[in-house]
C-alpha cells in the first residue's frame, strides 16, 4: 500500500513571522499617522490565508493516515481473536488426547498386576494377540504423534498471537502520533482562523471583500444546475456513484465524516461508490489498493483520483473534472480539467 508521511509541524518559521507582524499591525488604530497601509494588511491577510489552506490540506492528510492506523489496528486486533480462538482449539484437543493416552496407560498397567496376566489371553489363538498388541502401539504411535504435532500448532499460533500483538502496539502508537500531530494542526487552524478574524475585523473594506469571496461559493443547488458530466446511470455502478457524488456538492468538510450531512475525502469516495454498489473501506490509501490503475489520457466517471499521493487525498472523475471534499473550512467542490489529477485507479 503507498503510504506517505507527513510530519506535521503546521506553524513554520514563516508562519510565526506573518502571525507576529499581524499582530503588530493591528495593534495601530488603522487612522492613526503611520499605520499600517490598508495594502499591507490586505497582503497579511492574503498570506494568512494560503497559511490556512496549506494547514488544511496538512489536517486533511494526517486525517487519512489516522484513517489508515485505525485500519491496521482493527486488522491486528482481529488476527489476536482469531489466534485466540484457535489457540484454545488445539488446547482442548490437547487436553483430549492426553486423557485418551492417561486411559491406556491405567488399562495396560491393570493388566500387568493381574495374578495371573496370561489368563487374560486366549491362548488358542495367539497370533490374534499378537496382532491386537501390535494395533495397540501403532494406536499409542500416533497418538503421541498427533499431540506433538498440536503441541507445535499451539507454539506456532502462540507465536502468531505474539506477533499480532507487536503489529497491534505499534499502529495503537502510531495512531496516537498521528493524533496528536492532527491535534497541533488542528490547535494552529485554530489560531490562524483567530487571527485572520482580528485582521479583517479592524479592516472594513478587507471584510467586504472576504465576506464577497466566501458568499461567492456557489450554493448545492447552483453547482447541479450547471452540471456538464455525463447523465447518472438509473442501473447503478459508475453513474450511480457520480449522481452520489454530484448530491453532496457544497456540504462541508469534516475529518473521518462519512455523512450525511458532511464528509472527508475517502469518506465521500467511500459513500459514492456504496451507491454505485462496491463497499469500500474508509481510507484513500486502501481504496487506490483495491483496484487497477487508470492512464490519465483514459479517465472515465467514477474513477478514483488523487491529486496528490493516494495516503493523503482522494476523489471521483466525474466526466470532465473531479469532485473532492478538500480540507477543514472548506466545502465539497467541483474541480474542472485533470491538471492537478497525478494518478487514478477504475473500481468495479
Amino acid at each position: 500500500m503507498h503510504r506517505c508521511r507527513i510530519l506535521a509541524r503546521p506553524r513554520t518559521a514563516a508562519a510565526t513571522l506573518v502571525i507576529v507582524a499581524v499582530l503588530a499591525a493591528i495593534a495601530v488604530p488603522i487612522a492613526s499617522a503611520g499605520a499600517a497601509p490598508i495594502d499591507d494588511l490586505r497582503a497579511q491577510a492574503k498570506e494568512l490565508e494560503a497559511q490556512i489552506a496549506t494547514n488544511g490540506a496538512t489536517v486533511a492528510a494526517l486525517g487519512e493516515q489516522l484513517n489508515a492506523a485505525q485500519l491496521r489496528l482493527d486488522e491486528a486486533q482481529t488476527r489476536i481473536a482469531d489466534a485466540d480462538a484457535r489457540i484454545e482449539v488445539t488446547r482442548r484437543e490437547i487436553s483430549r488426547l492426553d486423557a485418551l493416552v492417561d486411559q491406556r496407560a491405567v488399562s495396560i498397567y491393570q493388566t500387568a498386576g493381574s495374578a495371573n496376566p496370561l489368563a487374560a489371553l486366549d491362548l488358542s489363538n495367539v497370533a490374534e494377540a499378537n496382532a491386537r498388541t501390535k494395533y495397540g502401539e501403532i494406536a499409542a504411535r500416533r497418538d503421541n504423534t498427533l499431540l506433538v504435532d498440536l503441541a507445535v500448532a499451539k507454539q506456532d499460533l502462540a507465536a502468531e498471537r505474539v506477533s499480532s500483538e507487536r503489529v497491534r502496539a505499534s499502529a495503537a502508537t502510531e495512531r496516537d502520533r498521528l493524533a496528536q500531530s492532527k491535534a497541533e494542526a488542528d490547535a494552529a487552524a485554530d489560531e490562524q482562523q483567530a487571527l485572520l478574524a482580528q485582521v479583517t475585523g479592524r479592516l472594513g473594506e478587507l471584510v467586504r471583500e472576504q465576506a464577497a469571496r466566501r458568499e461567492a461559493i456557489p450554493a448545492p443547488a447552483a453547482k447541479r444546475s450547471t452540471w456538464t458530466g455525463p447523465a447518472p446511470d438509473p442501473n447503478g455502478g459508475a453513474g450511480a456513484a457520480v449522481a452520489f457524488a454530484q448530491a453532496q456538492l457544497g456540504k462541508p468538510y469534516e475529518y473521518a465524516a462519512s455523512g450525511p450531512d458532511t464528509y472527508d475525502c475517502s469518506g465521500l469516495t467511500m459513500r459514492a461508490w456504496q451507491a454505485g454498489g462496491l463497499s469500500l473501506p474508509h481510507y484513500s490509501g486502501a481504496q487506490a489498493a483495491m483496484f487497477p490503475p487508470v492512464p490519465l489520457d483514459q479517465l472515465q466517471p467514477g474513477d478514483l483520483i488523487t491529486t496528490s499521493s493516494w495516503s493523503a487525498h482522494i476523489g471521483i472523475w466525474v466526466g470532465g473534472g473531479f469532485i473532492h471534499a478538500t480540507h477543514t473550512g472548506d466545502v465539497i467542490r467541483l474541480v474542472s480539467g485533470s491538471g492537478s489529477v497525478v494518478d487514478a485507479v477504475r473500481p468495479g
